[in-house]
Parts: C-alpha cells; sequence; structure tokens
C-alpha cells in the first residue's frame, strides 16, 4: 500500500481547490446544523408552509439513508482487498469517498428535517444524531484528504491520515447506525436467541410463582413492553408518550389521554387499536407487530373497571370470555 501510486488526471488536479472549498463549507454547515430550527416546528399538527416543507423532507430520510451506508462499506471493502493482496490490488476509493460524503449530507439532512418533526425526542435520539453529524463531518474530511494524497503521492503525510480518518468514519456510522437502527426496531440484542430464551424461562417461572398476580404489574404491563413500548419508552418517546409506567400511561402525550381509567373511548390506549390499519393514528402501526384478540381484551377489560394500579386478579371483577383472554395469555 506504501507504494501505491494513482497519477492524478488533469481534471482531478483542476477541480481540488473547489473541492476543497465546498467540502469546508459543507463541514460548516453540518456543524451549524443542531443550532438550525426548533424540535416541534415541523410536526404536521401544527407547522406553518415551511415546517410543512420540513416535514415533508424529514420523511425522505429512509430514501437517502442507506446509500452512504453501502457506498462507504464498499470503500472498506476494497481497501480491505489491498491489505490482505499486499499491495496486488490497487483500489481508487476517491470518487466511492465523493458519493459517500455527498449522500451522507443528504441523508443528514433529511434526518434532521425528521427530527425537527419531534415524533422522536429522547436521549438515544440525540446520540443517533450526534453520532450522525460526526460521521458526515468524518467523512468529508476522509474524501478531502484522500482527494489530497491523490495528488501530493510523494507527502507520506497524507496516507497515515487517511487511514486515520477511514477509521474514526467507521467508528461513527457503527454508533449512529446502532442508534438508528434501535429507534426504529428496537435494541437487536433483544433478540438474540440466548436472551429470548431467558426471558421465556423468567416468564414461566414468573408465572408459576405468581398463584395471584397483580393486574397492572404481571399482566397488563408485559404486553406493553412488547408491542408498544419500543416507541414510547424512554429510549424512543413519540408524540410526546410514554408507556412504560403507570402514571406516564395517566399523562398522555400531544395526541391526547392515553389512559382514562373506566373510559375505553377516551383512553387512546384502547381506542387507537380499532382504527383502520391504513390510519395514522392506528396503534401499533401496520408494520409493527400487533396485538391479539386476547390481549385487545384483556385491556379493555382492565381499564373498563377502572384500570387499577395495584389490585389482584382475585380483588376484581371479571366475566368468563375475560377468564378465557387471560388463560391464554398467563399460560395456566
Amino acid at each position: 500500500m506504501a507504494g501505491h501510486t494513482i497519477i492524478p488526471s488533469p481534471l482531478q488536479q483542476r477541480y481540488h481547490r473547489h473541492c476543497l472549498i465546498m467540502g469546508s463549507l459543507a463541514i460548516l454547515g453540518v456543524a451549524l446544523m443542531p443550532y438550525i430550527g426548533e424540535v416541534g416546528m415541523a410536526n404536521p399538527k401544527t407547522a406553518s408552509t415551511l415546517g410543512l416543507w420540513v416535514n415533508f423532507f424529514g420523511h425522505l430520510h429512509p430514501v437517502f439513508l442507506h446509500l452512504p451506508i453501502g457506498a462507504f462499506m464498499l470503500v472498506i471493502v476494497m481497501e480491505l482487498g489491498s491489505i490482505f493482496t499486499k499491495g496486488g490490488y490497487r483500489p481508487n476509493t476517491t470518487l466511492g469517498l465523493f458519493f459517500t460524503s455527498a449522500t451522507g449530507l443528504f441523508a443528514l439532512f433529511f434526518g434532521y428535517a425528521l427530527y425537527l418533526t419531534g415524533d422522536f425526542q429522547s436521549e438515544l435520539m440525540e446520540e443517533h444524531k450526534r453520532d450522525g453529524i460526526i460521521f458526515t463531518i468524518l467523512i468529508i474530511v476522509t474524501f478531502l484528504v484522500k482527494y489530497s494524497a491523490d495528488l501530493r503521492p510523494k507527502q507520506r503525510f497524507y496516507r497515515p491520515l487517511y487511514y486515520i480518518t477511514l477509521v474514526a468514519s467507521c467508528a461513527a456510522l457503527l454508533g449512529a447506525g446502532h442508534h438508528g437502527g434501535e429507534i426504529t426496531h428496537g435494541d437487536p440484542l433483544d433478540v438474540l436467541p440466548s436472551k429470548i430464551l431467558k426471558n421465556r424461562a423468567n416468564r414461566e417461572s414468573k408465572q408459576v410463582a405468581t398463584v395471584d398476580p397483580v393486574v397492572y404489574t404481571d399482566i397488563i404491563h408485559p404486553i406493553l413492553i412488547e408491542k408498544c413500548i419500543t416507541c414510547h419508552g424512554a429510549k424512543k418517546k413519540k408524540s410526546g408518550l410514554r408507556m412504560d409506567s403507570y402514571a406516564y400511561l395517566l399523562e398522555g402525550g400531544e395526541e391526547g389521554d392515553c389512559l382514562v381509567p373506566g373510559d375505553l373511548q377516551s383512553s387512546g390506549l384502547i381506542s387507537t387499536l380499532h382504527l383502520p390499519l391504513s390510519d395514522d393514528l392506528r396503534m401499533p402501526p401496520e408494520d409493527k407487530p400487533q396485538l391479539t384478540e386476547d390481549e385487545i381484551k384483556v385491556l379493555e377489560w382492565w381499564v373498563k373497571i377502572g384500570a387499577p394500579e395495584h389490585a389482584r386478579l382475585s380483588e376484581v371483577e371479571r366475566e368468563g370470555e375475560v377468564d378465557g383472554a387471560l388463560h391464554s395469555i398467563m399460560g395456566h
């Protein structure tokens, strides 16, 4: 790799200064991005025309999200090919880094627009935004360093700096990707077979040990953990709603009340379950795991009897149909 020399074309030499200027301006713009706009300004329910356009651009984030990731992974594979062949394969990754930088800017811009809708307020979201900004800045720097290394192959300073920025970019991308995946799909480590089997064993042992369960703690909350809290918990608080505690259920969110004890119609926890799958307010959304009929029956029964927080199963009234649903959910 050390002897790997790429002869620059006149076109590369001509546009080097332009790229340095544009790259520097892009880095400055990315660094200033967190200070532009306010969270909630693009909320489609309250936004001005400008905010609605920001909301529109935000929903393009998934379209561009995977372009810089794929291009960057190709660059990494090309560089690894050079390492494993001990310089026999000599890739020119400059164009790939340019494409990664350009599409990374688009992905970051649209992602920040989505952030301004206020639908994804959480510490996890802040970490994803931070890592996305760091990656975008680093990948632009990496491109500019590689471009300069191509034009000045005799200056040994550029090549080690290129590999340092390349590795740093990779680390930032892994962080941003992991946090983004957690926001969208939950922590991927939660579905490790060993963890699923452990949770299953814990549930089964708890079910055997709990002869007279607390309705909310042992029956209702596990349903919410499985079907709701991924999007409405401490890591991700969509529409300002958290459902990971009884107090948060009573607090509700931007869409209104989540839990009104004794009132099925006013409790968003129940009413959103019966909306058409195509409705934006339907919960869970169409692309998420849906509640079973038994789970819905149990939730409705719990709200109807006043949504007790501490009552045990033996202390509340229940009908035969609910008994069947409870038996199905609890497994005994």
